[in-house]
């Protein structure tokens, strides 16, 4: 059976035939997704349960999955973000297994049902929606935005210049153009691949490339207007790319946008956010830069925090054993750095899932001179991994068509189908998604545990009692962000003594805050305190949990 899909594949790939009747299509819609979820915390209705914090401009409801119900908002919480990038699709279907795999152990496991008694995890599965169902509509192309109407290039008009399926093939691909002063070449491993002349070593470009439709503003621009408005992970407010094309009239200016910002300004117990996105931030930690952090504005991680962004990155790369993942840093305006710098948590991303780099099944001379090029490899190696996992329908062959805006020029259209990059067979997933399972679990086990220890009592000059204590962080990481510590967002460790109204304080404070504990990190409180009975001492942080301890007075 696996060599007969193969030879389909080689068929479909190098012949005419037109993969629009084999592209797989096993992502689910905007319907199927919220049915799912419905299903779902029916069936784990006492761990689970779903909420929408708001909609988008298609009235569809942005959902927000919460796993560990009971008391969610007074427990140390997990943020994970999913579809925050349009072509994305893989990111929902990776954190949707793993929140299934998580509840069903949560019935079966003592260990995973005491981690949802002790932590929240807030899990948004698609935040991107009205961009991610042109994946299910009639025209196929990789849209990134929103459905807000915009006027990116601000010449008036909106959606002049859409995409044209030349081919009718239902895929928006890519058009080629012969032409002398052509920048690109065919690839000499695989000619379907176009890959950049490198003039250095003497080569010639043959053709150029653009998105398959037409210039219809007759701008010398080709669909740079189609439907669609605002990228939810361009339009945040940290480094907000001002006047860029998806970026919005102004930083959360989106209902998307908003709608997660005001949820998380609301939930102070949000300890880490994990986006599954472009970025990639968990293989390969962000360094401490000295100049950057203690710039006027910060762009860079304070050093406290990037040591710890570099324990997480080592528990992920331990616990998932994943390999040849990709270096994306984080973007302007993206819900990664909004997140550290602005709400003042530790942000991780990751893609999730990417394509593992396979060998060439033989060395050819461009393989080994192209190697410096990342372009080059990426799409070889999809290739392969697509064949090696019977993934079709990935390619479009490379077709002559009669083109208006080039008259009497070859011009062919083919390529990458949309989306074929980002949505592998979804049972790959499955266990990508049950070694997230497993991360998740190893660091909310390294969370921030406040405890109160050492206390003691003695009796003082006039009949008082002093009382001393320390606060210690019991887990291994501290109790939130040094980022935390400058910004507005985050509540510190407050230690407070409660009175009955026949108790009194001498000397002392009667709260004390205090600055962000590492793992293992104490302080030491103390009060005098006039009266009798018992009294109450409570250490408490919305990201550390909170413990009380009775004192008796002497």
């Amino acid at each position: 059976m696996k060599s007969k899909l193969k030879a389909a594949f080689l068929v479909l790939a190098f012949s005419g035939i037109s993969t629009m009747a084999v592209a797989q299509r096993d992502y689910q819609s905007y319907e199927q997704l919220t049915s799912r979820l419905q299903q779902l915390t029916r069936r784990y209705s006492t761990l689970s349960s779903l909420n929408t914090v708001g909609k988008t401009a298609t009235g569809k409801e942005v959902w927000l999955l919460t796993l560990g119900r009971e008391n969610a908002a007074n427990k140390p919480a997990i943020v994970i973000a999913a579809g925050v990038e349009g072509t994305q699709l893989a990111t929902t279907e990776l954190v949707m297994q793993m929140a299934e795999q998580m509840l069903q152990a949560a019935v079966l496991q003592d260990s995973v049902r005491e981690l949802l008694q002790s932590k929240t995890f807030y899990i948004f599965p698609n935040l991107s929606l009205d961009a991610t169902e042109q994946y299910h509509e009639k025209l196929r192309w990789e849209r990134v935005a929103n459905a807000q109407p915009i006027d990116d290039d601000r010449d008036g008009r909106m959606f002049e210049d859409p995409f044209e399926d030349l081919n009718k093939d239902g895929l928006i691909t890519m058009m080629r153009v012969k032409n002398k002063s052509g920048i690109y070449r065919p690839s000499k491993e695989d000619p379907r691949i176009m890959v950049p002349a490198d003039v250095t070593k003497g080569e010639k470009g043959e053709y150029l490339l653009y998105t398959e439709g037409i210039d219809n503003d007759k701008d010398g621009k080709w669909n740079e207007d189609p439907e669609g408005g605002v990228v939810f992970n361009r339009n945040f407010s940290f480094d907000y790319p001002n006047f860029q094309p998806g970026a919005g009239e102004h930083p959360m200016s989106e209902r998307e946008t908003k709608a997660f910002a005001d949820f998380m300004f609301d939930a102070k117990n949000v300890y880490a956010v994990f986006v599954f996105g472009p970025a990639n931030t968990l293989t390969e930690p962000l360094k401490y830069n000295q100049e950057m952090a203690s710039a006027r504005i910060i762009n860079g991680l304070t050093e406290n925090d990037a040591a710890v962004n570099s324990t997480i990155s080592t528990l992920y790369n331990t616990t998932t054993q994943l390999k040849d993942a990709p270096r994306v840093a984080p973007s302007a305006g993206d819900v990664l750095q909004w997140a550290y710098y602005h709400y003042g948590r530790f942000s991780f991303s990751t893609p999730g899932w990417w394509v593992p780099k396979l060998p060439p099944e033989k060395e050819s001379t461009e393989s080994i001179e192209d190697a410096a090029d990342s372009t080059v490899p990426e799409d070889l190696n999809f290739l392969r991994w697509a064949q090696a996992n019977d993934f079709i329908g990935t390619f479009v062959p490379w077709k002559p068509v009669q083109h208006p805006d080039f008259p009497g020029q070859q011009v062919e259209v083919g390529g990458f189908a949309p989306y074929v990059k980002h949505t592998p067979p979804i049972h790959l997933l499955e266990p990508i998604a049950d070694k997230h399972f497993r991360f998740f679990s190893a660091f909310a086990k390294k969370m921030p545990n406040l405890r109160i220890g050492n206390v003691q009592t003695e009796k003082v000059e006039g009949g008082h009692t002093r009382i001393t204590a320390e606060v210690f962080n019991q887990g291994a990481l501290p109790t939130h962000s040094e980022m935390g510590d400058k910004t507005k967002w985050v509540q510190k460790v407050k230690v407070i003594l409660k009175l009955s109204d026949s108790q009194k304080i001498i000397s002392g404070n009667k709260i004390h805050l205090s600055k962000a504990l590492a793992g293992g990190e104490k302080f030491q409180v103390s009060w005098v305190v006039e009266g009798n009975g018992y009294i109450q001492v409570e250490a408490s942080s919305p990201t550390a949990g909170k413990q009380s301890k009775e004192v008796y007075l002497r």
